[in-house]
């Protein structure tokens, strides 16, 4: 049996302690063979240290990334995709994308997943549905592999309608959403093969607001006093779910928050 750990959007620096932390338990948690996927949607928008950190989370034991509009929202961010060849995958649905810089196929103990990047309607970077890409990306495939679409920014009732339109396929379906923090209880949607959660949820100091002291952030976001706000540092809300595979199948899954 093989697991999938899907971690909550990061975000802001964290402490490599803190990650390698996390990672510990998740590994004891899972009791399994595992691939540990997370959003870095937050570093991406704010890390100072963007390079440096993306580096501490592979190093910690992350095998694959993904980020939303992001990816493209500041020059450093678009350096990170032409400099490095780390497992990093931007929304296919950007200006730019294509299935290389969007969709990866991963092999892992003689099972193959497809994990695809998409954003949704809701971010500042205006994009087409992600439907649109993938129903060609769903047209064109030919294995039975399992497909793991994470879409950031996204509506609620449109990615429960996207699991829907993608429930009766011939595919093993897990669609999450990433974008509000808050993290949602998955479920089957549909149909067995279709699993659905709304929200991973994210890693963030706790009592702020994405990381920034609630004061601070209200006098900069609603008094609009002119404040360079940084991240608090301090204990961690975790949020991941696991699920569980065998032979292409959902076997099980959970999702579960934790201080570190």
């Amino acid at each position: 049996m093989i697991a999938i750990a899907f971690i909550g959007t990061i975000q802001h620096d964290v402490s490599k302690d803190a990650i390698r932390m996390l990672i510990s338990k998740i590994k004891e948690e899972a009791s399994s063979d595992l691939l540990i996927v997370c959003n870095a949607d937050g570093l991406f928008s704010s890390s100072t240290r963007l390079v440096e950190q993306l580096e501490m989370l592979f190093d910690s034991g992350i095998d694959l990334i993904l980020v939303g509009e992001q990816a493209i929202s500041r020059n450093c961010c678009r350096s990170v995709f032409a400099k490095t060849d780390w497992p990093i995958i931007k929304a296919l649905n950007l200006p730019g994308s294509t299935t290389e810089t969007s969709i990866k196929l991963i092999n892992y103990k003689n099972e193959s997943f497809y994990f695809i990047s998409t954003a949704g309607q809701n971010g500042r970077i205006p994009v087409e549905f992600s439907y649109i890409k993938l129903d060609e990306f769903f047209q064109n495939k030919k294995d039975t592999s399992p497909v793991i679409i994470i879409e950031s920014n996204a509506n609620t009732k449109y990615l429960q309608a996207l699991a829907w339109r993608y429930s009766n396929s011939n595919d093993v379906t897990l669609l999450f959403g990433v974008g509000t923090g808050f993290v949602t209880t998955p479920s089957y949607c549909f149909s067995e093969k279709s699993l659905f959660q709304s929200d991973i949820g994210s890693i963030v100091t706790e009592n702020t607001v994405n990381g920034i002291e609630p004061e601070l952030w209200w006098k900069k976001n609603i008094d609009r006093r002119p404040l360079t706000l940084l991240p608090k540092w301090g204990a961690l809300k975790c949020d991941y779910t696991i699920v569980y595979f065998e032979e292409g199948k959902i076997k099980n899954f959970f999702t579960k928050s934790v201080r570190i």
